[in-house]
């Protein structure tokens, strides 16, 4: 079966599905499998190799048939050829690593917690997805380098408090709220734990991505196009003066993360994650939807950022996908040129 499927992942036969239906009627009637024939591939970057034709034995293709190769098996089949014609991409010109992450999305499709394909204009929901998993991966590596993890961690406590510092907040705070985070999320023995709290708020992987950048980050900014009604009738009171304004957002906003808070474990992930955000968000909710000269222009800067790396990364024409190591250097870059942009534009914004 496996040889069958490299064969049909590898060819460029027009009538490979033709032969596949015409081999299954003849095993029917005990006859020999037709040899599948095969093309040399044209690029170094193909999944499968192409040596010479497959062959199948009658009976071991019937045993393999007996195993569901006539629905979920042929399924699989078809569907390779059908993705391809659905993402109106040539193979040929998919990144080594794409093109592998692919392949075995096809075997078992890649989950995550929210699809958005639309929102970075990908061209179908499987295209999200492997790209989210070769993400994944890339972001592995580049958590395994200790000098690497280490600047991630020191630049995102330095550029949050300074921040915070900008809005008025208490910045103090949050530095000690966010070390006791990455001090609990660095034991491995508590891991498990996570996995177990993340999984409830249907987070897929514990990674960079699914938990900081999906979970956290886009997450809020979702909130944020969609707040509650209780902040929407706050500042659209303009008979408030903007203190009191200010003042009654962040008291609503500090009650919605309270109440999620308290649904959560007690001295678990998602606990510590909101003694963050109870620090940070009443603080940022006012950046992003009121109307601080200051404040809101740097936020607005911020979340554009965030979404042009995002869609930067997700586009293998300005990304490298061939491997998991120039994909991970690739959004090293990214990081690195973002963190500086907010540094420099933190500095101007309060000189």
């Amino acid at each position: 079966l496996c040889r069958v499927r490299e064969a049909v992942v590898s060819t460029q036969s027009t009538g490979m599905k033709e032969i596949v239906d015409g081999n299954l009627a003849e095993l029917d009637s005990g006859a020999s499998v037709e040899e599948i024939p095969t093309t040399k591939a044209s690029s170094p970057r193909s999944i499968a190799t192409t040596a010479a034709p497959a062959r199948v034995d009658a009976a071991h293709f019937a045993r393999a048939r007996t195993d569901s190769l006539s629905s979920a098996g042929l399924s699989d089949f078809y569907e390779a050829f059908d993705f391809l014609d659905e993402e109106k991409k040539d193979e040929e010109a998919f990144p080594a690593l794409y093109k592998d992450q692919l392949f075995l999305h096809k075997v078992q499709e890649f989950k995550c917690r929210k699809n958005r394909y639309q929102q970075f204009k990908l061209s179908s929901p499987s295209e999200y997805l492997v790209k989210v998993q070769c993400l994944r991966l890339a972001f592995d590596r580049l958590l395994r380098l200790p000098e690497r993890r280490t600047w991630m961690v020191d630049v995102g406590q330095n550029n949050t408090a300074k921040l915070l510092d900008l809005a008025g907040a208490d910045s103090a705070a949050f530095c000690n709220a966010y070390r006791d985070l990455i001090g609990y999320v660095g034991d491995k023995g508590n891991l498990d734990s996570i996995k177990d709290e993340l999984k409830a708020r249907r987070v897929a992987a514990v990674n960079l991505f699914d938990v900081v950048i999906d979970f956290c980050l886009l997450d809020s900014f979702d909130d944020l196009d969609k707040p509650p009604a209780s902040v929407t009738t706050v500042l659209g009171n303009s008979w408030i003066s903007q203190s009191l304004r200010k003042s009654m957002l962040s008291t609503a906003v500090w009650g919605l993360i309270s109440s999620k808070t308290k649904k959560s474990k007690p001295d678990g992930f998602l606990s510590r994650f909101y003694a963050i955000m109870a620090v940070l968000t009443p603080s940022l909710a006012w950046g992003f939807l009121g109307d601080d000269e200051v404040l809101k222009p740097v936020c607005a800067s911020i979340r554009e950022d965030i979404f042009n790396i995002l869609s930067t990364a997700f586009n293998e024409s300005e990304t490298d996908y061939s491997s998991v190591e120039s994909l991970s250097e690739a959004l090293y870059t990214l990081l690195q040129l973002s963190a500086n942009r907010l540094a420099n534009q933190l500095e101007q914004a309060v000189s």
